[in-house]
C-alpha cells in the first residue's frame, strides 16, 4: 500500500544568524575560561548550547563541539543515521509521551550536511514530516525504514527532491502499549538483517508472507527485506526489558543494549528458532543503576590506539557518555568500565544515540530534557521540554580525521575492496553500498574478488556478509570460513550456515565439524544454528556441545536449542533411538536442559529397560543420581546391581551434598544392608552416604572401624571420611587421636579430615610427617590437596612448614602436585623447592631480553632435551597440557603451539601465564560458607550449583546456596615453574615447544 504526505521545504538559515549564534556561544565559553563572569549571556537563555557546553566534563585529549540544534530544526531528535554521503538523518517526536487532544502530530525526518567539512551543520533538509512519534530509523534499499507506532515504513524519495514521496506500509501489528517502548533502535546486521527492538510492554502481533509472527513483553526482532522474513526473539518480562540499541562486533557478534535494567546482554545463546521465557546472562555487572541507549564500537584511526575496541554508550539517565571495554568471557562477553568519555551537570543533557561519522569523529544525538520518561511525571508535566535538541560532535584533540573514501559512486571492485579497510564506518558503508547495487553485479564481482588468496579472514567474513544481504547461498565461501584461522570467523561461519539452513543441504555436516570447535564462541554458534534445522539429527548433532567444556553461555544455547527442536527429539529419545552414542555428558545435558517430567519420566523407563550391568543402564541411573527426586535416590539404593552402585554412589554424595538432597522413607533402613554388605568397597560407600545425610545411628560403626588397625585399609578410611563428615564431638576426638597416632596407618587420612574442623592443628601433625623420609607419592599427594581446599588452608600449612621443613622426598612427591594445582602460594613453593634442592628464583626479563633470548632459542635451543624437561613429573607440564594426544586436559592443547604462537609469545607466557589467558581458560574460585576452597574452569552452572573442572581433571559441584565468594583468577598455571630451570634448561623446553606442530618437531 502507498500513501502520500506532504512535506515542507528545506530549513535553511541565514549565514549571518548562523555566525552570530556560534560567535555568542564560543564567547560565552571563552569568557569562562579566563574568569569573566557569563551570568548575563547564560541568563538570556538557559538552553544555550553554550550553556550545556560548558558543563560538559570531557576525557583527557577530546573536545566537543556543536554540531546541530533546534537552531538547524533538531528538535527531541531519538535516532541519527549516516549515510553513505556523510550526511546525518535524525528522527524526533514533539508529540512524546502523548498527542494533546486536537493535535495533529508532525513529527519528521530530517538530513543535517555539513558541505563546507568545518563540523558544523550548514544544510537541513526535511525528508519526511506528518509522522508520529517515530522511534527508529534505518538506511538502505534506496530510502528509509521508519518505526511508527505499529507500522515499520518505508519512505523513498523518487525524483530526486530530498524529500520522500512514496510512503509504504511494510508490516502493521506492532505493539503500542507504552511509546517509549514501541520498535525502536534499527540497525543493520553483518548480514544485511534490519535489527530492531521493543519493550517491556508491547504486545506485537504481525502478519508477514511467512505466516503472522508474535513476539510478546522485551523482545529482539530480524528482518530480511529481501525475504519479508520476520522473526521475534526473547519475548519476556526478563532482561533485556526494554532494549534500545545494538552494536556489533568486528565478528558480527550483537551486544544488546538496555534501556530499563542497564546491564546489556549478549543475545546470541537466545537467538534460536523457538525461545523459552528464560533470564540471559548479564554481561556488564557493575552497570546496574547506569540506563544506556544507543552505542558504537570505536574502532577509526582518528580515535587514540587505547580506545580502539572500546564501547561507547549513551547514558541519558545519568547525563553521560560511558565507556567500557569489551572482554572475552568463554563463550561470550564480560563489559569492564573504563573512565567515561563525557559527564555532564546539566541534568537535560540526555544522550541517547551516538555515532561514528565517516571523518572519524562520534555524534551525539541528545534529547535535551529535564524529563525522561512517563512513569517519573506526569504526560502533562509543564518542565517537559518541546523545543529544543542537539547533536553534539566529539574529536580527537591533536589527531587527523579520517577521509572517507566516495562510496556512493564507486565501482563495484573499489567497494568490494573496501572490505579490507580496518575502517569500521567504511567497511560498513561498502556493505551497505553493495546491498542496494544489482545482485547480478555485485554476486559475479564477488566471485572473482573472494578468488584472492591473500583476503584476511576479516575480510571474507564481511563478504560472506554481502552474499547474506543479497539472500545469495555461497557454500564454497562459507565452507572455506568454517575452516578459518580465526575463531570469529569460524564463529560468524556457524551462524550463516544456521541461517542458511533451509537452503543448504551439507548444514548439519558443517555443523558437526564447528560444534567440536576448540573455541568456546564457535561451539556456541553451532549449537544455536543447530535449532534452525528441524530435525532430530540436529539435536544429535547440537549435544555434541556437551563433550567439552562450558559456561553459562553454551548452557543456556543448549537449553534454549533443546527446546527449540523438543518436538523433533522426544519420541526419538523415548523410544531409544536418539543417537547420543550413550555418552552420558550428551544425554545429561539434554535431560537436564529440559527437565519435564516427559523426558525424566523416560529415563526411568529406559534405565528399567535396560540391561541389567550395561552401560546404558549405568548411564541412565547416573542421570537420575542428577535430575532425579527423593523416590529416585531410594530406588537406587535399593537396586540389586551392586557393580553399577558402586559406580554412582560417588557421584549420588556430591550430588546429594550440591542438590541438598536425601532419599524418601526411612534413610536408616535403606542404608542398612548397604552398610553391612559382605562387599567392602559397597559398606564404606554405604557408610559415607549415611554420614552425609546425618544418620547418626551409624556413627558408632564409623568409630569402631576408624580405631580398628585389623579393619581393610578402604574401609578404614571411608570410617575416618564418615566421621569427618558426621563432625560431632566424638568423632572430633577421634581424629584428633588418630592424626597424633605416629605408627597409625590411617594417620594420613585423619590429618586431611582434621583439616575440616582444626587447621592449626592438622597443619602441625602435617609438618610432623612430611618430616620423614619414608613417605609416600600418594600419602604428600592426599596431605597437601586437604590443606589446599580448605580457605586459608595453605598460608596455615605455608607457616608450620617454615617451622618444620619438609623431607626432600617429600617435596619431591609435592612439587608436581603443587605445580599442577594452579595455586598462586609463591612461599609455599619456595619451601618445597629448597627442601627438594631446587630453589627457584623468578625469572624476569626486558623486551630486550626476550628478544635477544630468542635468537639463542633459535641458534642453541635443542628440541630433544626440551621434550624430556616437558616431561618432567616436578613441572607438572604432561598433567595439564595435552601434546599430540597424550597428556592431561586442564590447560590449552600445545599440539600445534609452534604453529600458532611466536617463540616471544611462548617465553612471556611461561614467564607469567597471567598477561594473557587463552579464551575458555579463565579459571575462578570460590570459597564456600562451610570453609572449602575450589579453583578451576566452570563446566555448567543452574540456578541451583556451580560445577567445576579442577586442575586434577575431576568434577567439583558445588551448591549455589554454599557459595560465599567467587572471583576470576586467570590462568591455573602457576608462576614461576621456569624458575626451577637452568637457563640452557628453559631454553631448551622453548625451542621444543616452538617446534610443535611443525613438520620436523621432534617428540
Amino acid at each position: 500500500m502507498i500513501s502520500r504526505v506532504s512535506f515542507s521545504k528545506p530549513l535553511e538559515k541565514p549565514s549571518w544568524r548562523r555566525s552570530l549564534f556560534h560567535w555568542l556561544s564560543w564567547l560565552e565559553l571563552g569568557l569562562a575560561s579566563i574568569g569573566i563572569p557569563t551570568q548575563s549571556i547564560s541568563a538570556a537563555d538557559t538552553d544555550d548550547p553554550a550553556t550545556e557546553l560548558a558543563s560538559f566534563q570531557i576525557a583527557d585529549g577530546f573536545q566537543a563541539n556543536l554540531f546541530a540544534s533546534e537552531q538547524d530544526g533538531v528538535v527531541k531528535p531519538i535516532q541519527i543515521r549516516f549515510d553513505a554521503k556523510g550526511r546525518l538523518w535524525v528522527i524526533g517526536s514533539t508529540v512524546y509521551p502523548q498527542i494533546e487532544p486536537g493535535q495533529i502530530p508532525n513529527d519528521k525526518v530530517i538530513i543535517l550536511e555539513d558541505s563546507d567539512g568545518d563540523g558544523r551543520c550548514d544544510k537541513t533538509t526535511v525528508f519526511a514530516d506528518g509522522l508520529m512519534i517515530p522511534t527508529g530509523i534505518e538506511l538502505g534499499d534506496g530510502g528509509a525504514y521508519v518505526g511508527h507506532g505499529t507500522e515499520l515504513l518505508f519512505l523513498k524519495d523518487t525524483d530526486g527532491d530530498g524529500k520522500a514521496d512514496e510512503r509504504r506500509v511494510l508490516f502493521r501489528g506492532f505493539g503500542t502499549g507504552d511509546n517509549h517502548q514501541n520498535i525502536n533502535s534499527f540497525r543493520w546486521g553483518p548480514g544485511g538483517e534490519l535489527w530492531m527492538c521493543q519493550g517491556l510492554h508491547i504486545r506485537s502481533q504481525v502478519e508477514t508472507p511467512w505466516g503472522v509472527v508474535r513476539l510478546n513483553q522485551a523482545g529482539l526482532w530480524r528482518f530480511r527485506p529481501k525475504r519479508m522474513q520476520l522473526e521475534g526473539f526473547f519475548g519476556s518480562e526478563y532482561e533485556p526489558q526494554n532494549p534500545w540499541g545494538y552494536v556489533f562486533t568486528d565478528w558480527g557478534e550483537p551486544i544488546v543494549l538496555a534501556g530499563n535494567n542497564s546491564s546489556p546482554i549478549y543475545p546470541v545463546p537466545g537467538l534460536t528458532s523457538a525461545h523459552r521465557s528464560e533470564a540471559p546472562p548479564l554481561i556488564w555487572p557493575t552497570g546496574r543503576g547506569r540506563k544506556v541507549s544507543g552505542g558504537e564500537i570505536v574502532g577509526t584511526r582518528h580515535f587514540p590506539d587505547d580506545w580502539q575496541g572500546a564501547l561507547i554508550l549513551g547514558g541519558y539517565l545519568n547525563n553521560a557518555v560511558w565507556a567500557v571495554n569489551i572482554l572475552d568471557d568463554g563463550a561470550g562477553f564480560h563489559l569492564a568500565d573504563r573512565a567515561p568519555l563525557l559527564t555532564s551537570t546539566n541534568q537535560s543533557f540526555r544522550p541517547v544515540d551516538v555515532r561514528f561519522g565517516p571523518d572519524g569523529a562520534l555524534y551525539i544525538c541528545d534529547w535535551y530534557n529535564p524529563i525522561i520518561g512517563h512513569y517519573q511525571a506526569s504526560f502533562r508535566h509543564p518542565d517537559r521540554d518541546k523545543k529544543h535538541g542537539r547533536i553534539w560532535r566529539i574529536t580527537a584533540k591533536d589527531r587527523a580525521l579520517t577521509k572517507a573514501p566516495n562510496l556512493d559512486n564507486a565501482a563495484i571492485p573499489q567497494l568490494l575492496d573496501q572490505l579490507k579497510s580496518t575502517d569500521r564506518w567504511t567497511r560498513q558503508f561498502a556493505k551497505r553500498v553493495l546491498a542496494d547495487r544489482p545482485e547480478k553485479d555485485v554476486i559475479s564481482g564477488l566471485a572473482r574478488w573472494t578468488k584472492e588468496s591473500s583476503l584476511s579472514d576479516q575480510a571474507l567474513m564481511e563478504a560472506l556478509g554481502v552474499y547474506q544481504s543479497h539472500e545469495v547461498v555461497a557454500p564454497e565461501l562459507l565452507r572455506r570460513l568454517c575452516h578459518a584461522k580465526t575463531p570469529g570467523a569460524r564463529a560468524y561461519a556457524a551462524s550463516v550456515t544456521g541461517n542458511w539452513a533451509d537452503r543448504l543441504p551439507e548444514a548439519l555436516t558443517l555443523l558437526r565439524l564447528l560444534v567440536r570447535d576448540p573455541h568456546p564462541r564457535v561451539r556456541l554458534q553451532a549449537v544455536v544454528a543447530c535449532s534452525y534445522v528441524r530435525t532430530a539429527e540436529a539435536m544429535e548433532v547440537a549435544a555434541i556441545a556437551a563433550d567439552f567444556p562450558t559456561d553459562k553461555f553454551l548452557d543456556y544455547a543448549l537449553r534454549q536449542t533443546v527446546f527449540a527442536l523438543k518436538s523433533y527429539w522426544l519420541t526419538p529419545f523415548q523410544t531409544g533411538t536418539l543417537n547420543l552414542e550413550d555418552k552420558f555428558l550428551r544425554i545429561a545435558a539434554l535431560v537436564r536442559a529440559d527437565g519435564t517430567p516427559d523426558t525424566i519420566d523416560a529415563v526411568r523407563r529406559l534405565g528399567r529397560l535396560a540391561p541389567g550391568g550395561s552401560v546404558t543402564r549405568e548411564t541412565f541411573v547416573r542421570l537420575l543420581v542428577e535430575i532425579g527426586n527423593a523416590q529416585d535416590v531410594h530406588e537406587i539404593l535399593k537396586m540389586s546391581d551392586a557393580t553399577i552402585q558402586l559406580r554412582v554412589f560417588p557421584a549420588l554424595r556430591q550430588a546429594a551434598a550440591a542438590r541438598k538432597i536425601r532419599p524418601e522413607g526411612d534413610v536408616a533402613a535403606v542404608l542398612k544392608p548397604i552398610v553391612e554388605s559382605s562387599n567392602p568397597a559397597l559398606s564404606a560407600e554405604g557408610l559415607k552416604l549415611a554420614a552425609l545425610w546425618r544418620v547418626q545411628a551409624f556413627q558408632p560403626k564409623a568409630d569402631g572401624w576408624a580405631k580398628d588397625d585389623s579393619v581393610d585399609a578402604p574401609t578404614r578410611r571411608a570410617a575416618i571420611e564418615a566421621l569427618a563428615l558426621f563432625g560431632d564431638p566424638a568423632s572430633r576426638a577421634t581424629l584428633s587421636r588418630l592424626a597424633e597416632a605416629k605408627a597409625s596407618a590411617a594417620r594420613v587420612a585423619a590429618i586431611s579430615a582434621l583439616a575440616i574442623f582444626d587447621l592449626a592443628k592438622a597443619a602441625n601433625q602435617a609438618a610432623a610427617f612430611l618430616s620423614q623420609e619414608n613417605v609416600a607419592s600418594a600419602e604428600v599427594t592426599e596431605i597437601l590437596s586437604a590443606f589446599l581446599h580448605r580457605t586459608g588452608g595453605a598460608n596455615i600449612l605455608t607457616a608450620a612448614l617454615q617451622a618444620r621443613p619438609p623431607s626432600k622426598s617429600a617435596a619431591e612427591f609435592a612439587l608436581p602436585v603443587f605445580n599442577a594445582s594452579g595455586r598462586n602460594q609463591p612461599e609455599l613453593a619456595k619451601i618445597f623447592n629448597t627442601a627438594a634442592g631446587s630453589l627457584a628464583e623468578e625469572k624476569k626479563m626486558s623486551i630486550e631480553q626476550v628478544a635477544e633470548f630468542v635468537r639463542e632459542v633459535k641458534t642453541r635451543g635443542d628440541a630433544a632435551r626440551g621434550a624430556q624437561i616437558f616431561r618432567r613429573v616436578e613441572l607438572g607440564c604432561v598433567a595439564c597440557h595435552t601434546v599430540n594426544g597424550a597428556g592431561g586436559r586442564i590447560g590449552p592443547e600445545l599440539s600445534a603451539l609452534g604453529t600458532a604462537q611466536p617463540i616471544d609469545f611462548i617465553v612471556t607466557a611461561i614467564l607469567d601465564p597471567q598477561k594473557e589467558v587463552k579464551e575458555g581458560f579463565t579459571a575462578i574460585s570460590i570459597a564456600t560458607k562451610e570453609g572449602d576452597e575450589h579453583e578451576g574452569y566452570v563446566t555448567r552452572e543452574s540456578a541451583d550449583e556451580i560445577v567445576l573442572r579442577d586442575a586434577g581433571n575431576q568434577e567439583v559441584r558445588i551448591a549455589r546456596s554454599s557459595v560465599g565468594a567467587r572471583k576470576q583468577i586467570g590462568s591455573l598455571m602457576p608462576a614461576g615453574l621456569a624458575g626451577s630451570l637452568t637457563h640452557s634448561e628453559f631454553r631448551d623446553l622453548v625451542r621444543y615447544l616452538s617446534e610443535l606442530g611443525k613438520p620436523d618437531e621432534r617428540r
